[in-house]
């Protein structure tokens, strides 16, 4: 979050601020959906979204895709819904009967043990005439502390036939990931929906293991080492949860999820994931030190650490006793004894394999790479305190370094959490003595001259998901997106966990990838452009010093960024045809220790994606009915993977707007500090050096560029100053308790911002997103046509002859007629409303059946058609046009064009 998008959000806290269009008077309605009745046997086999009333769960909080419904022919609906945290329901006539419960669930199993549902949801995975699948996530124990370890979290996958046989997978979680994989803890059930109930259940288990997880190695190296070490860890078991010391036959105990051994220097070596991943050692089988000691060590770093992180200690409160051998948060090598520390020159290389090194007596010398990179004459006096030794990870709390706003209220948003190395260590060697500088370069030397092959360098490389794989086709793809094993294995998720979008004729993609907290990214040329959430200030309300009608000092941030862990987070395809795609995206406003803002504090987004590649974002932000208006939700920023900077795709002109008329001006960065005067323009282009750019049209107001008042100073620009706002790196992928954190190098993922566009004046809550080639004036018919569209009048077959447009989904919504053979439409476009790209939504269709499209008389063979379940369970037709035109039109639909 810029400096600038502080200010902006600091009149939405929960104090009851207004936008500038927002009022009493002119509230936002909450979204409908139709009413269900559930006692109704309906005809056909299908399933679709909607919202069944509950007497028990506040409808305020909920959207209009909020339960599923799967009605089976002449037999009744099995309803996936909040009234029961989604566990299904069987419909049968004037009963019902709930699923029984394979979950340990703490609270009443016949009730809603989730209490808001904040971490219990629902979706359909597949659709077809004779199958329906269902995918429900929750946690039986509805915590998010309990929900944020891999055992807290359950996922059930139900297979519905036509015939009403239900097949169900139970997935518990598990703390290994090889456990995870193999199914441990699966139970597979049968069932069969009748007229009359549920019948014919029954269990399997224990039949369910579909592999295991293999761990891989480099060539052994046959090296000798100098003097007489104490301990050596070689890390070559290649496999198992602990590790022998060569010399002494210590036991190492290994503290992770799993994925631990990967290739090394020398045979395998072990793999740290910095937020969990540990070998620990028993305090009585430590090394014995007295008055000198030397390590050495082969380190393949991911990335730097947040603060100080051990590559090997024996300390308490990070070296203040004890020895503390890592690397800061530059990139440094550091020791530390008994509170007196010395740091390297040198900054350690990411991605590849490095040898490390310290000795320590009467003076203390820093190696890399056999060389002497620092030293100082003094006396370590080394005293180990009684605790145990450990690798990889610290063993008391760091905040992280270079928080974003130091201040006297900076421990509000910059806290302190466990963390350790991320990337692999190899081959290390302790000594009960301090070593020459000739010592360190022989064991250098000698392992480089006994190595046959040089070790595979990138075994801890990171970057952002490949997209290439996906075909380039329209439409969505439920998938499970891969940043990198050690991070990848934290969580338990399906293969179903994220959604990609992708287009026939242009390489580009929409995004939501738990990665980013499931958030729409826009990515072309592996460049990906993400946004903002609904972002709230969260004051402090025991603040006696301020009164409740202003604003109090910030205590944390609520946004999406915020869930790192993705707990209150999900993503669901309402749709998926070849005329469109509509996404679901639904978040709580929640701070980085998972504390909602108050109740009703979610917020439902629904972005409507098009064979054009022009999304419309739809915001809901559920107080917003009773406060009036749409929260901020929008910045454009730009994500960095590891080693991409952001002069490699920008320059300083880097956005470039234009209103509905007129010319377009570059926006030039720097920026001077923010303004609240917004440059004038609603069409936005982001200036990347790829061939399709990204982006943005709002209904009005302007463009409030980011300034760099809030940059890192790490990071520089074409060898000058950050231009822009960041870049950040405590979201996306990472897991500590920030919400601002300054990048201090290219080693993470990363963040920042270049500006928003006023979203929120006219209170609709939707934007305009997509991709071009040209310039802002060649958007802006595009623009003035989701803006000021031509308004469409019914000639033959439309209900009540009424077509209304849809601003926040980009289409004409009109109710078929009966069972009429055609509909007829009149187009009254115009330079000033014109048409362009255009989409119908024709309710009651009553048939799957695809039509035949007529623009202007002639046939449109390119146009775009799919029938989808509406929110009450009926078909509508779905038609996207790709036409244009600034003068009278007509448009004819025909169910039977051979009639």
């Amino acid at each position: 979050m810029s400096k600038g998008n502080l200010v902006l959000a600091l009149c939405l806290t929960v104090l009851g601020c207004k936008d500038s269009g927002g009022s009493s008077e002119n509230r936002v309605p909450v979204p409908q959906a139709p009413q269900v009745d559930l006692g109704q046997t309906s005809a056909g086999f299908f399933a679709y979204y909607t919202r069944v009333d509950s007497q028990d769960i506040p409808e305020k909080i909920t959207g209009p895709y909020a339960d599923i419904v799967v009605n089976i022919d002449g037999k009744g609906k099995l309803v996936f819904g909040r009234d029961h945290s989604y566990r299904p329901v069987w419909h049968f006539g004037d009963d019902s009967t709930p699923v029984g419960h394979l979950a340990d669930i703490s609270a009443d199993v016949n009730a809603r043990f989730d209490k808001s549902n904040d971490f219990s949801f629902v979706r359909i995975l597949e659709q077809s005439d004779s199958k329906v699948v269902i995918h429900w996530r929750y946690f039986p124990q509805a915590d998010p502390i309990k929900g944020r370890v891999p055992e807290g979290v359950v996922h059930e996958i139900f297979s519905i036939t036509a015939d009403g046989n239900v097949t169900r997978l139970y997935r518990p979680g598990t703390d290994r990931i090889a456990d995870w994989k193999a199914r441990k803890g699966a139970i597979l059930q049968t069932m069969q929906l009748t007229a009359s109930g549920i019948a014919d259940v029954q269990n399997k288990s224990g039949e369910l293991v579909i592999g295991t997880v293999q761990s891989s190695e480099n060539a052994r190296v046959n090296h000798s080492l100098p003097g007489k070490p104490v301990s050596h860890w070689q890390f070559d078991e290649g496999e198992g949860t602990s590790t022998i010391d060569n010399l002494s036959s210590a036991t190492g105990y290994i503290d992770s999820h799993g994925s631990d051994w990967v290739g090394g220097v020398s045979g395998s070596a072990l793999l740290f994931d910095g937020y969990r991943s540990a070998v620990v050692v028993a305090q009585d089988e430590a090394p014995v030190l007295t008055d000198s000691i030397s390590i050495g060590a082969w380190i393949n770093l991911a990335a730097y650490p947040w603060n100080d992180a051990p590559i090997i200690h024996q300390s308490n409160r990070v070296g203040n006793e004890g020895y503390y051998f890592g690397i800061n948060s530059s990139g440094k090598l550091i020791f530390r004894a008994n509170s007196k520390t010395l740091i390297s020159d040198s900054v350690i290389p990411t991605n590849q394999w490095v040898h490390v090194g310290v000795s320590a007596g009467n003076n203390v010398s820093l190696y890399i790479n056999g060389a002497v990179d620092k030293n100082q004459s003094s006396s370590i006096n080394l005293a180990t305190p009684d605790m145990p030794v450990i690798l990889g990870m610290n063993n008391s709390v760091l905040p992280a370094t270079d928080g974003v706003r130091q201040s006297e209220i900076d421990e509000f948003n910059h806290f302190s959490s466990l963390f350790g190395i991320e990337g692999a260590i190899d081959e290390v060697v302790i000594y009960n003595q301090s070593l020459t500088a000739k010592a360190f370069s022989k064991i250098y030397n000698d392992f480089l001259t006994a190595q046959k092959e040089a070790p595979d360098s990138s075994v801890t490389k990171r970057q952002l998901p490949d997209l290439e794989k996906y075909p380039q086709k329209f439409g969505g793809i439920y998938t499970k997106l891969d940043f990198h094993d050690v991070w990848d294995n934290l969580w338990r998720v399906t293969e179903n966990e994220d959604i990609v979008v992708r287009f026939d004729d242009k390489p580009i993609s929409y995004v939501y990838w738990r990665g980013t907290s499931h958030g729409m990214n826009l990515v072309t040329d592996n460049r990906w452009m993400s946004d903002q959430s609904v972002e709230i200030v969260i004051p402090d309300p025991d603040d006696p010093e301020t009164p409740a009608s202003t604003f109090n000092p910030i205590v944390s941030l609520a946004e999406h960024m915020s869930d790192k862990a993705a707990l209150r987070t999900h993503v669901r395809m309402i749709e998926n045809t070849s005329a469109r795609v509509k996404v679901h995206w639904r978040y709580a406003a929640a701070d980085v220790f998972d504390l909602p803002v108050m109740d009703t504090a979610y917020i439902d987004e629904v972005h409507t994606i098009y064979p054009d590649g022009v999304a419309i974002r739809d915001v809901f932000y559920h107080p917003a009915a009773d406060e009036g208006g749409i929260e901020f939700y929008q910045d454009f920023q730009w994500l960095l993977g590891p080693d991409q900077k952001a002069e490699d795709f920008l320059n300083y002109n880097a956005v470039s707007i234009a209103g509905l008329t007129g010319d377009s001006v570059d926006v030039i960065y720097p920026r001077p500090e923010h303004n609240q005067t917004p440059l004038q323009g609603n069409i936005a282009v982001l200036n990347s050096q790829t061939n399709w750019k990204v982006f943005g049209v709002s209904q009005g107001g302007g463009f409030f560029p980011s300034s760099n008042g809030e940059s890192s100073e790490h990071i520089d620009f074409l060898g000058g100053v950050f231009p822009f706002a960041g870049p950040w790196n405590h979201w996306p992928v990472a897991q500590i308790p920030s919400d601002g954190r300054f990048s201090v190098a290219n080693d993470r993922v990363s963040h920042f911002a270049v500006g928003n566009l006023e979203a929120f004046e006219y209170g609709t809550g939707s934007m305009m997103y997509g991709f071009t080639q040209g310039t802002p004036t060649d958007l802006q018919g595009l623009a003035k046509s989701w803006i000021s569209p031509p308004t469409i009048d019914a000639i033959k077959g439309v209900d009540g002859n009424t077509v209304t447009y849809l601003t926040d989904e980009r289409a004409y919504s009109l109710k078929a007629a009966g069972a009429l053979e055609e509909i007829s439409l009149k187009v009254k476009a115009s330079n000033t409303n014109p048409l362009q790209n255009p989409t119908l939504v024709i309710r009651q269709w009553g048939a799957d059946s695809l039509p035949e499209v007529k623009f202007n008389s002639e046939v449109v063979s390119e146009a775009k058609t799919g029938v989808v379940r509406d929110a009450d369970g009926t078909q509508s037709l779905i038609v996207w046009l790709p036409v244009a035109a600034t003068s009278d039109s007509t448009i004819e639909i025909r169910s039977n064009p051979s009639a």
